[in-house]
């Protein structure tokens, strides 16, 4: 059965669409805005040329990021032409189309026909036996660290040989830049073995007749750079060449699709730089901004009117992100009604944002409204455990898009195990999951063996395991104790500890510091340890909170003080219940529910109504980003993302109260003062006829300003701090101070945070050179 074909009507479209639509001939960029009907205009082009034009669909070439994306354009072009002509067109994600035409020039790039793909744990796979190969322990070169590393050079367009000749040459700025962003916690970064483990890594891929997901695009730009009859043959098939959302390709992509369309220089690009969100994964900005000078004659359109969201909410994304210095001169706008003011509320602290964001939907909710008309967003996954918590609490639905409840990380559940096994002795589960996390020396077979010897004895895992450390029980086992010997130890610690002074978020402080987890997360999840350090810092917040709330026990009728494991054991099983029956309908796409997701999930996506939590300095702008101009725009651009995808109604929160570190007062977001005051709904009640300017660049001077001129809580700070005095170490320029990784160096300026301090400091390393860091990062030497 065939779907009717829908010719498209291209006089429905305004005149920027139309013109977009039917560009002839030569390179075009298209600057579509958030809800301007960008993926409209690439259909209706597809439409067109081979409709009005009579472009053969086989020499079409579409591409975007996602197969989802991919998928829906697909379908849509259907409807415009017929599924018989739509099937000759290739509309895929740059990596499918690279493995399509690479199973066709396999021989010439060097590979067998049927090569496998191999995904993040193949790859960790083999990168570890290279590393082990090589004599290179997990503590000066992790896994991670390295797959990170080689998947940065691969996107960068370049093989081992050409990284080697860059290392040599210390030319490239993209190296240098890398160099300066590394995360080192703790490990020696060294050029020469990061190339030297490329390089094993690329032969043996090549010996086992396997690519990874980026030498898909490398092998094939280096396949079309190195083989003139494979470009020709290619170039001859297409002729019209599509990519979809352009600010987010990276270098390999960019000459990649640069290298196709040279011949017919019709390459069509549509993008928003100002939704670059994804230098993370290292797309450029710059590819669509200098898109003009690359390709001469290129024709530029700009589709600037939004179909989604009212006019107030417009009104404050074009506020905010023309703070930005880099980036296309457009300017977005509706001809909807301004609809109803943005409202914010800045809040005590997080728990009493998430009372307040619960507040609102369920006022909304008693008015006919429905959960699944709202989202939540938020800069960092570990925001979501107070939001989870309230909604939770109030059996409202909800789903996290994206990303895992927060008690189901593996962080947390990691220290979830350690808090049960010490309520809970017999807990085997929890045992197995703690035993060798970090790593103890107690591998598979030891962990057999005392299984198997448990069993003999007829005891638990940890009765078991007691008796062979502390009894001297013969076993093959006692080979293994003497990593798991201070496991013990630490463990009768905190038993006794949580009996004396009755407080779990002290254990969890000890175990966290005991087991030395943060240079665990470091050394094996360097890529986000960020993001997972946020995490435990906000399970220890949790307990915090559950500690001081008086909990209601019906069945306490003598009112007694509960003992430390009590507690803990109402903590835990609160954390465990998490999926109530209307979750587990939401997960199953039976019910609706308010989605929670950060804002890098949110992109593409719309909600009649939206509110973005933790609008304060460190959290959104992120405090990796404050001390560079590039990355606070970028920020900036995350913050236009979430107020785009608002289409009715929008919420600001924030708290006064820093979220990881209560005892510091938190500050505004610059992004708050960027926003017309007229079209905020102060819930405060406060005055906001102030101009506070800070973060931007100076669009006559180019010079950045990143010193808040108003602080807020700044008299808090100077009541709690004595000079130059924190944490009872006094700190002073000139003096030397020490870094566990970047070693000895001197501080050049001290200047307050939110935080406490940041001090520049000039270290002795000259591969260093001068930081800007958090006091508590450094000690006195």
């Amino acid at each position: 059965m065939h779907n009717e074909i829908e010719t498209p009507d291209l006089s429905l479209l305004n005149k920027a669409q139309f013109d977009a639509c039917t560009h002839n001939e030569g390179p075009a960029v298209v600057y579509a805005g958030a809800g301007s009907g960008k993926t409209r205009v690439i259909c209706c082009r597809i439409a067109w040329l081979i409709l009005n034009q009579g472009v053969p669909p086989s020499s079409i070439l579409a591409v975007t990021f996602t197969n989802k994306a991919a998928k829906e354009m697909k379908e849509r072009i259907e409807k415009y032409i017929g599924a018989q002509k739509a099937k000759n067109i290739i509309v895929s994600t740059f990596h499918a189309f690279c493995a399509r035409f690479l199973r066709i020039y396999s021989h010439e790039a060097g590979y067998n026909p049927g090569f496998s793909i191999y995904d993040d744990n193949d790859q960790k796979s083999l990168l570890k036996d290279i590393l082990k190969q090589l004599n290179v322990p997990d503590k000066l070169l992790s896994v991670n660290t390295v797959k990170s590393k080689i998947d940065k050079i691969k996107n960068q367009g370049l093989t081992p040989e050409e990284y080697l000749q860059d290392i040599k040459n210390n030319q490239d700025y993209s190296l240098k830049e890398q160099k300066y962003q590394l995360r080192q916690f703790g490990e020696h970064y060294d050029p020469e073995l990061i190339q030297k483990v490329y390089a094993m890594y690329q032969r043996l891929m090549k010996q086992q007749n396997a690519m990874d997901f980026n030498d898909l695009l490398l092998v094939m730009f280096k396949l079309l750079e190195n083989s003139p009859h494979v470009l020709e043959s290619l170039q001859n098939r297409f002729r019209y060449f599509l990519i979809d959302e352009f600010q987010d390709t990276n270098p390999i992509q960019f000459k990649l699709v640069s290298l196709l369309s040279s011949k017919t220089k019709n390459l069509f690009i549509v993008g928003d730089d100002d939704q670059s969100i994804y230098s993370w994964r290292g797309a450029e900005p710059s590819f669509i901004l200098n898109f003009h000078k690359e390709h001469e004659n290129t024709k530029v359109y700009k589709l600037e009117e939004n179909y989604r969201s009212s006019n107030t909410i417009i009104s404050a994304a074009t506020s905010v992100i023309k703070n930005n210095y880099k980036r296309a001169d457009k300017s977005l706008y509706t001809k909807k009604t301004n609809g109803i003011k943005i409202k914010f509320k800045s809040c005590e602290d997080a728990f009493s944002e998430s009372k307040y964001i619960a507040n609102e939907i369920y006022s909304a909710i008693q008015n006919e409204e429905k959960f699944s008309d709202f989202c939540i967003l938020y800069r960092t996954n570990a925001q979501s455990r107070s939001l989870e918590d309230e909604l939770r609490r109030r059996m409202m639905p909800y789903i996290i898009y994206g990303s895992v409840r927060f008690y189901e990380r593996a962080e947390i559940k990691i220290l979830l195990a350690y808090l049960k096994l010490i309520i809970n002795t017999t807990d085997e589960a929890s045992f197995q999951k703690v035993i060798n996390t970090p790593r103890r020396g107690f591998g598979d077979k030891a962990l057999q063996n005392l299984k198997d010897l448990s069993i003999q004895r007829k005891e638990t895992l940890l009765k078991t395991l007691n008796e062979v450390v502390f009894g001297g029980i013969e076993n093959d086992i006692t080979r293994s104790i003497s990593g798991v010997k201070e496991f013990m130890m630490s463990y009768q610690k905190w038993r006794s500890n949580l009996d004396s002074h009755n407080k779990p978020s002290q254990i969890l402080a000890e175990i966290i510091s005991d087991i030395k987890f943060e240079a665990y997360l470091k050394t094996t999840h360097p890529e986000d340890f960020d993001e997972r350090w946020l995490n435990v810092i906000e399970l220890k917040n949790a307990i915090v909170e559950f500690e001081h709330i008086q909990i209601d026990d019906e069945f306490n009728f003598e009112n007694k003080i509960q003992t430390g494991i009590e507690k803990l054991s109402k903590f835990i099983e609160q954390a465990m219940l998490t999926v109530e029956p209307t979750v587990v309908n939401v997960q199953q796409g039976n019910a609706n529910a308010i989605t929670l997701m950060t804002i890098h999930s949110a992109k593409g996506l719309e909600f009649p109504k939206v509110i973005i939590a933790g609008l304060e300095e460190g959290v959104l702008p992120h405090q990796n980003s404050l001390d560079s101009p590039e990355a606070i725009e970028e920020e900036r651009r995350l913050m236009y993302v979430a107020i785009t995808r608002a289409k009715e109604k929008l919420i600001l929160t924030n708290c006064k109260r820093n979220r990881f570190k209560d005892f510091l007062p938190a500050q505004e977001s610059r992004f708050i003062s960027e926003i017309p005051f007229e079209v905020i709904d102060y819930a405060d009640n406060q005055n906001k006829n102030i101009k506070k300017e800070f973060g931007k660049i100076n669009t006559i001077e180019q010079k950045f300003v990143d010193k808040p001129r108003i602080f807020k809580g700044d008299d808090l700070l100077k009541q709690e701090m004595n000079s130059t005095q924190n944490d009872g170490v006094t700190w002073r320029k000139g003096q030397r101070v020490k870094h566990k990784v970047f070693g000895d160096g001197i501080i050049r300026e001290i200047e307050k945070s939110s935080q406490g301090y940041r001090l520049k400091i000039k270290f002795e390393k000259s591969s260093i050179g001068e930081k800007t860091l958090i006091h508590t990062y450094v000690q006195p030497a």
